[in-house]
C-alpha cells in the first residue's frame, strides 16, 4: 500500500498521528499494526 503525501495516519492503540510528507510504498507500523488513514475533522468557521 502506498502512502500518500499530506495524509494522517493514526495509532489505534495509542493515538499516535504521523503526517506524511514524502509518499513512499509500503505500511506504516504502530504496536505490531498496520496504522489507518485518521479522519479528517472539520475547520471552524470564521464567521
Amino acid at each position: 500500500m502506498a502512502n500518500l503525501m499530506g495524509k494522517r495516519y493514526q495509532c489505534d492503540e495509542c493515538e499516535t498521528l504521523v503526517l506524511i510528507t514524502k509518499a513512499g510504498d509500503g505500511d506504516l507500523m504502530c504496536h505490531g499494526q498496520i496504522m489507518q488513514v485518521a479522519a479528517t475533522k472539520a475547520l471552524p468557521s470564521s464567521d
